[in-house]
């Protein structure tokens, strides 16, 4: 489905960095669609929570899937059907760990939403937080959902996850473009030095995402945490080793700094996102 006609609008801001910030790690087999009663769908388009209460109740199933193989309780999501999306997700045959065909999950989809009540509800009902290859807190950091992400952390969500390419939560919060979102994963333990396979680290996300200042604090930080280390290693006092930066207060909205210019091959990018491009499986 194009973006374009999505309902909600927290979507579509991804929709300019999809190339850049793509959060799923390629196509996965397709999914065949599973037979809806009549007019399922329209009922879950249009947020018509009462009309799909009945069908449910004459023993429709919860976990069908539309024809690009989203499960309901995503698509309802994906349209924007809050009150559907509310009923599906507190059926108890609904299966909150069904995947789309980039291997996403209803979590995955309210943290890149930033949908924190109904993700907390989710988790409550048994949603995992934690799940190898992207997580729900890649999703909330490249949107800067320091609400969502802080949920996800209090519920033991890895840090430093790594995703198929290494790409950390981190580096999703440093390509936001949110030095709160950085802030958040640092205090909870991320690891500023960390690089990604094609041996990209947080600063180098945040230049993607046009952050100048924040790439410049970045590699303040990671100068200063690889100095500590060496410190370490050669069995001098790690005091010695230059202090971190104090961080920044969050400031007024600025235009940044000129990115430095990188080729197309070294530019950060990951393909294929269904939370970006839902159209693109």
């Amino acid at each position: 489905m194009p973006v374009s006609c999505i309902k909600d609008s927290w979507f579509r801001p991804l929709a300019a960095v999809c190339l850049a910030a793509g959060l799923a790690w390629g196509a996965a087999a397709p999914v065949a669609a599973a037979e809806a009663p009549p007019n399922f769908w329209v009922y879950v388009h249009n947020d018509k929570a009462a009309d799909l209460r009945e069908l449910l109740a004459q023993g429709a199933d919860p976990n069908v899937r539309y024809k690009n193989g989203q499960p309901a309780l995503m698509r309802a999501v994906v349209d924007g059907a809050w009150q559907v999306f509310d009923l599906l997700a507190t059926d108890p045959r609904t299966d909150l760990e069904a995947v789309n065909p980039a291997n996403e999950t209803a979590l995955m989809y309210l943290a890149v939403a930033g949908q924190t009540d109904r993700a907390r509800a989710l988790i409550a009902r048994g949603a995992q937080v934690n799940r190898l290859g992207w997580t729900p807190l890649h999703y909330a950091a490249s949107k800067g959902h320091v609400d969502t992400a802080r949920l996800l952390l209090q519920h033991k969500a890895m840090v430093n996850a790594p995703s198929p390419d290494g790409t950390t939560p981190l580096m999703m919060a440093a390509l936001s473009g949110s030095r709160e979102m950085v802030q958040v994963l640092l205090d909870a333990g991320g690891d500023v030095t960390t690089r990604n396979l094609k041996g990209q680290n947080a600063a180098d996300w945040a230049r993607q995402g046009k952050a100048g200042k924040l790439a410049d604090e970045l590699t303040e930080l990671i100068a200063a945490a690889q100095a500590r280390r060496e410190a370490l290693r050669s069995g001098e006092n790690p005091s010695s080793a230059p202090a971190a930066p104090a961080a920044q207060p969050a400031q007024p909205a600025q235009a940044p700094r000129p990115a430095a210019q990188a080729s197309d091959d070294d530019a950060p990018s990951l393909s294929g996102v269904s939370g970006v491009r839902l159209n693109k499986y």
